[in-house]
């Protein structure tokens, strides 16, 4: 295989794998897998394409467009678990039995 596919199907195993931990709400595992992902990709060489056959050409842009869709669908699994983590977050807080928590706790503006 052509190192450049090499690299690239690489690419699209790291971004499957980061998609497979969004969807679990795997966040360390996704967080792994993205500083292996980035680490590849700045072993990427700029003039990747100049590398290619024609023929690979093809297969190139299919894993491209494939990273592409992955990372698509891990922002939006990570947009969605933002949302609740600000929902949780704008909760009162609470002591361990549910009591108020202690002013010096709480928010200036939470009155």
């Amino acid at each position: 295989m052509n190192p450049a596919l090499g690299a690239l199907e690489q690419l699209r195993s790291l971004s499957q794998a980061m998609l497979d931990a969004a969807r679990d709400s795997d966040w360390q595992s996704l967080l792994d897998h993205e500083a292996q992902r980035r680490a590849l990709v700045e072993t990427l060489p700029a003039d990747l394409a100049c590398r290619l056959t024609a023929a690979a050409e093809d297969e190139a842009r299919a894993l491209i467009e494939t990273c592409q869709r992955c990372d698509a669908g891990i922002r939006a699994l990570v947009a969605r678990r933002q949302c609740e983590l600000r929902v949780v977050l704008r909760q009162p807080a609470a002591g361990m039995r549910g009591d108020p928590a202690p002013a010096a706790w709480q928010r200036p503006d939470a009155g």
